[in-house]
């Protein structure tokens, strides 16, 4: 399954290569997961720059392994901007690592992954991380 990490902030790229090389240092993810970075079409004024983390997300234990790098690297990052997390079918936008966001991410991560193989592949013509229905956002420090 498909899925897309992007930050909207200023100093985006910074935080997205900071986050893509938290990942790439991750075994567990490394070793079941392909993790790429991404750019979309530069629109005028732009140069094209590193907008995406795409990562190949399989079923339940890489998405937890995901979900507690993402933790592990919010964690030594308090101050960091949201970051959206797109998949087949929706997405989530995290402010947090605490408990409940983890958890929301790999329920929502796993849901996806078993719609994507029962139904096949994805048909959504949008790259990952462009907006799509069924989103949600989790608030700083929700409980």
């Amino acid at each position: 399954m498909q899925v897309g990490i992007t930050v909207e902030s200023m100093g985006k790229e910074e935080v997205l290569l900071d986050l893509y090389r938290w990942l790439r240092e991750d075994q567990d993810i490394l070793r079941q997961d392909h993790v790429s970075l991404g750019s979309a079409v530069p629109s005028a004024g732009t140069m094209g720059a590193v907008e995406i983390i795409n990562l190949v997300v399989g079923h339940g234990l890489t998405a937890l392994n995901v979900a507690l790098a993402y933790a592990a690297w919010r964690g030594a990052r308090p101050t960091a901007p949201a970051v959206t997390v797109t998949f087949p079918g929706g997405s989530l936008t995290l402010h947090d690592a605490s408990q409940e966001t983890i958890q929301r991410v790999v329920e929502q991560l796993t849901a996806a992954a078993s719609r994507t193989t029962t139904s096949g592949p994805e048909t959504d013509p949008r790259p990952a991380g462009e907006g799509q229905d069924g989103g949600s956002s989790l608030p700083n420090g929700s409980r």
